[in-house]
């Protein structure tokens, strides 16, 4: 990703809160002291923009928790990213959807977004084929 460290500052000012996750259901952990204060390396960059990614798909209503979350540049200048989403109600796919795709493009300028939405009834039959 073009300018990293760049990105990742403006990031950690997203990811102070997301707000409504808790009122979900959805906790997500916080960054802790020296997360926020230090430099970081490739894979502690990338799993730092996942975490405050998934933040931001938890402020989405009616997402209740977000799995299998990769955020990746597919070639340069273009970014993707890719997730599954436990939505509280299944009638509201299409507009979740349209939600995490206007997140994605204007807190993270990624349009190449893949999205799974499941409940949770089809979150657990997926965890037993993974077993």
């Amino acid at each position: 990703m073009p300018n990293t460290l760049a990105l990742v500052a403006g990031l950690l000012m997203l990811a102070s809160v997301a707000p409504g996750a808790q009122a979900q259901g959805a906790w997500a952990q916080p960054l802790d002291a020296y997360e926020a204060a230090h430099g970081f390396k490739g894979s502690e960059v990338a799993s730092l923009i996942t975490r405050i990614v998934e933040r931001q798909l938890l402020t989405i209503l009616g997402v209740r928790s977000v799995h299998d979350l990769h955020v990746r540049s597919i070639s340069s200048g273009i970014d993707a990213m890719s997730a599954h989403l436990v939505v509280t109600d299944m009638a509201e796919a299409a507009r979740i959807l349209k939600a995490v795709q206007r997140v994605m493009a204007a807190e993270f300028n990624t349009r190449h977004v893949t999205v799974q939405v499941e409940n949770e009834v089809l979150q657990e039959e997926e965890k037993l084929r993974k077993t």
